[in-house]
């Protein structure tokens, strides 16, 4: 696996970890794999989910084009959580015939024990996430995705 690979893998794997620590108080919710992969998108580009309504044209490379990557590499997702799983980070369990994951004690305590401005970041994120965006149908989060991606792509040209 190249350097760049390791490095996304790891971005990766904290970031859908981060967005579960988010959760692990509504344990009513269920978080199914659909769910997390759209839930993450706001992870992944906060600047783009999260930022003010005028739009700066500094952003990063990613986050311009981020319309580009609104439907993830499902495969990824899967070897992501394959990981999480093995590492005792997450559980999956079946409720209601559905797939549901959530983090673990042992996952829970890594997240606080990372002591970084990122971290601190993305844990705001997760539970903004949690606390609004979770309320929204998917259908209703996919198009607030594909809304405020899209607007990046006037700045890029």
């Amino acid at each position: 696996m190249e350097i760049e690979n390791k490095i996304e893998f790891l971005n990766s794997y904290m970031r859908v970890l981060t967005l579960l620590f988010g959760f692990k108080d509504k344990r009513s919710f269920q978080m199914t794999f659909d769910k997390l992969i759209l839930y993450d998108f706001y992870m992944k580009y906060p600047e783009t989910m999260f930022g003010e309504s005028e739009r700066v044209k500094s952003y990063d490379f990613e986050e311009l084009y981020s319309f580009y990557h609104s439907e993830p590499d499902r495969d990824n997702y899967h070897k992501i959580l394959r990981f999480l799983i093995a590492k005792g980070l997450i559980n999956k369990i079946i409720i209601k015939g559905s797939f549901v994951y959530q983090i673990s004690e042992l996952g829970a305590e890594l997240i606080l024990g990372i002591e970084s401005l990122y971290s601190i970041v993305l844990i705001g994120y997760s539970l903004q996430i949690s606390k609004t965006v979770s309320k929204l149908s998917e259908f209703n989060v996919k198009e607030n995705i594909h809304s405020k991606s899209i607007v990046n792509l006037n700045y890029s040209f």
